[in-house]
């Protein structure tokens, strides 16, 4: 078992799941090619990579930096504790969701999505608008209950 250890660099376990996962992708990789549209996913897949890399990777940065200057304030001190992750999980899991849904939100989807699948799209943006609120809340929330036990911590 050190053997292994030392020359893999972790135990066979992880080894067992990194193969697990090249299966799971490579069945994943046989059934998109498997399709007739397989060009057109692969291109998606490009023009969203570049556009990830190259223009909302630059923008996620310089949003998050503001908001690293805005926590730290100008006293320079950390704050007792820190509200930057408090924010950041709900915009990336409500960021998630609009770009998943986008076309349903925005009504941009196909003509015969309603006779398709039989759902309107009229919901969409309420229920996402709900689930923001529900994310940003449940997170202030979190957030208030960790000050105040910190809060109560610094007292005694």
């Amino acid at each position: 078992m050190g053997w292994f250890r030392r020359h893999y660099g972790a135990g066979p376990l992880h080894l067992v799941g990194l193969l697990a996962c090249f299966a799971v992708a490579a069945y994943a990789v046989t059934r998109v090619f498997g399709e007739s549209g397989w060009k057109g996913i692969l291109l998606w897949f490009v023009i969203c990579a570049i556009v990830h890399d190259f223009i909302g990777w630059p923008i996620y940065t310089v949003v998050d930096r503001m908001a690293l200057r805005i926590q730290r304030g100008r006293r320079r001190q950390r704050p007792l504790v820190p509200w930057i992750n408090y924010v950041r999980v709900p915009t990336v899991i409500s960021g998630v969701l609009l770009l998943m849904f986008f076309p349903m939100i925005f009504r941009l989807s196909n003509p015969s999505f309603e006779s398709y699948t039989g759902f309107t799209e009229d919901v969409y943006i309420l229920n996402w608008l709900v689930v923001t609120g529900i994310l940003f809340a449940g997170s202030a929330v979190a957030y208030l209950i960790r000050r105040g036990v910190a809060g109560r911590k610094a007292r005694t």
